[in-house]
C-alpha cells in the first residue's frame, strides 16, 4: 500500500519540483539589476559659509617618485614603499588683506601694496598616483607604511612648490592679471609694490 501511495504522489512531487525550478530560473532571467533595488536618501545640511577672498593665480602640477624606507631593529624586516606621486600646489593672494592703507593715489599713478603671495592649497592627486612597490616588516601592515609615505609625500609637494618658486610666479601672475583690470577702471598708471 505505501508503494502505491508513493507512485501516485510521485508525478505531483515531480511537477512541484519542476515548477519550483522554472520559477527560480525565470526570476533570475526577468529580474532587474541590483542597482534598480538601491535606494539612496541624502539629507544635506549647509554647515558654514566662509568668506575667502583669496585669488588663485598659479597652479603647479608636480610629479615625484618617493621611496620611503623605515629601518627596523635586527629582529624585524625593514619596511619600504615606492610611490609615483602626482600632486598640485596652488598659489594665491589674499585680497582681504588689501585695505585703504595699501592703496596710494597720486596725480599720475595708483600705487598698490599687494599682500605677499602664499600657497593656499596643496594636495596629492590619488587618482593619478600609483603604488609601485611595498615591502613591510613582520609586525607592520602595508596600509600603515603606505599612509606614512603619502603623508611625507604631501609635505614634500609643499616644499617642492616653494623651491620651484610658486610664490614668485604667483606674484608675477597677480600683476599680469590685476594690472589690465585696474587700468580699465582708472586712466592712471597702476604700480604694484
Amino acid at each position: 500500500m505505501p508503494v502505491r501511495i508513493i507512485l501516485k504522489a510521485l508525478p505531483w512531487i515531480l511537477i512541484c519540483v519542476l515548477g519550483l525550478y522554472i520559477y527560480i530560473s525565470s526570476r533570475a532571467v526577468f529580474s532587474s539589476d541590483e542597482e534598480d533595488n538601491i535606494e539612496v536618501t541624502n539629507n544635506v545640511i549647509l554647515e558654514k559659509i566662509e568668506l575667502l577672498g583669496k585669488l588663485e593665480l598659479c597652479k603647479f602640477y608636480i610629479k615625484d617618485i618617493v621611496e620611503h624606507k623605515e629601518i627596523k631593529p635586527w629582529y624585524d624586516k625593514d619596511s619600504k614603499v615606492v610611490l609615483i606621486i602626482s600632486g598640485e600646489a596652488i598659489g594665491c593672494v589674499d585680497l582681504t588683506k588689501v585695505d585703504s592703507s595699501a592703496i596710494q593715489i597720486t596725480e599720475k599713478q595708483v600705487l598698490i601694496t599687494l599682500p605677499p603671495a602664499e600657497i593656499c592649497s596643496f594636495k596629492i592627486d590619488h587618482q593619478s598616483s600609483k603604488i609601485y612597490d611595498v615591502e613591510t616588516g613582520f609586525f607592520e601592515e602595508d596600509k600603515n607604511v603606505i599612509d606614512k609615505a603619502y603623508q611625507l609625500a604631501e609635505k614634500q609637494i609643499l616644499q617642492s612648490a616653494k623651491q620651484m618658486g610658486i610664490e614668485k610666479q604667483t606674484r608675477i601672475n597677480a600683476e599680469i592679471i590685476l594690472k589690465p583690470f585696474l587700468a580699465g577702471i582708472t586712466a592712471k598708471e597702476i604700480v604694484f609694490k
